[in-house]
């Protein structure tokens, strides 16, 4: 009898001990400002851009807004270090979420972040449009991210999607998005200025397009049979 509780317990005991660490150690640490974060990163040389991805990729799997860490990593960096830098611990940042769901389990996850009791109903919407659409399901759902970048993470790797599908689908999704973000917070201390007014102009078309994609809902294909037999 203790084996399956056991079995059935270590992965929400495990997901919620990580949750947990984390909590305590921003309480003890704190959350730096800008200037303290950019004068301790300024005196690393060539490892802050990569301490920074660290970072990036650490924060992704929190509740932490990743937009506000992408102007982050452009004020910090500027243009051309701070984009690759934030690329690469968004993209970490999802890799590790999705792992993470797969070793979790679907039935685990879904109980931590699905309050509406409606998880595996808008899951199996998901898998279906996965299914007819592919790495353009992933585009999509990246252009138009209707909850937080973690949590969308951790529900990705409880779809069928393959993770190379996955994968492409999120560099293509959120490379535009992110760009544009990190090119505001690069270039935000001339606001006058056209690379600044570029930035805020892609990232308008990159929200708009987002907004026209969330008002579009996933329909079943007409091969499919019908919900009632």
């Amino acid at each position: 009898m203790t084996g399956p509780v056991v079995a059935r317990l270590w992965r929400p005991v495990l997901l919620v001990a990580l949750v947990g660490v984390a909590v305590v150690v921003a309480i003890a640490v704190g959350v730096p400002s800008v200037e303290q974060l950019h004068d301790g990163l300024a005196g690393t040389g060539w490892a802050g851009p990569l301490l920074w991805a660290a970072l990036y990729a650490g924060l992704s799997l929190t509740p932490v807004p990743v937009s506000l860490l992408a102007v982050l990593g452009g004020v910090l960096f500027g243009f051309g270090e701070g984009l690759p830098a934030t690329l690469a611990g968004k993209f970490v940042g999802a890799a590790v979420g999705f792992a993470l769901a797969r070793r979790l389990g679907r039935d685990t996850v879904l109980r931590l972040v699905d309050r509406s009791g409606r998880g595996a109903e808008r899951m199996a919407v998901v898998d279906d449009l996965v299914r007819r659409r592919g790495v353009l399901a992933v585009v999509g759902v990246r252009l138009a991210p209707v909850l937080p970048y973690s949590v969308l993470n951790l529900l990705w790797g409880l779809t069928a999607v393959r993770f190379r599908h996955y994968l492409l689908g999120t560099v293509l999704g959120v490379t535009p998005g992110t760009t544009a973000l990190v090119a505001v917070g690069a270039f935000g201390t001339d606001p006058g200025s056209l690379p600044f007014l570029v930035s805020v102009a892609g990232l308008g078309v990159v929200v708009l397009t987002g907004v026209v994609l969330a008002r579009r809902r996933p329909t079943r294909s007409r091969a499919d049979p019908p919900a009632n037999g």
